[in-house]
């Protein structure tokens, strides 16, 4: 089973920061492999094409900005994630 890729990009901030956190807890109840990355590069946010922190990428692909998403809501978007390839 392939890898899901999960990026939380944030400026350091108490709500990036618990987005982090929110997304390592899904990710420790997802059955598939995933791993999670936290950018916090100003210049790599902005090439992401970012405009609002916190934000959460599955896979290179954008899927939440600006706000925080609770575990839950991350298994869900993984879930969807996987199924659309």
């Amino acid at each position: 089973m392939e890898e899901k890729k999960i990026v939380v990009y944030g400026t350091g901030c108490k709500k990036c920061e618990q987005l982090h956190a929110n997304a390592l807890e899904a990710a420790q109840k997802m059955s598939v492999p995933t791993s999670v990355d936290y950018v916090t590069d100003i210049a790599a946010i902005a090439a992401a094409g970012i405009m609002s922190t916190p934000a959460l990428a599955i896979d290179g692909k954008v899927v939440s900005s600006g706000r925080v998403l609770v575990p839950e809501a991350i298994v869900t978007l993984i879930e969807k994630a996987s199924d659309d390839k």
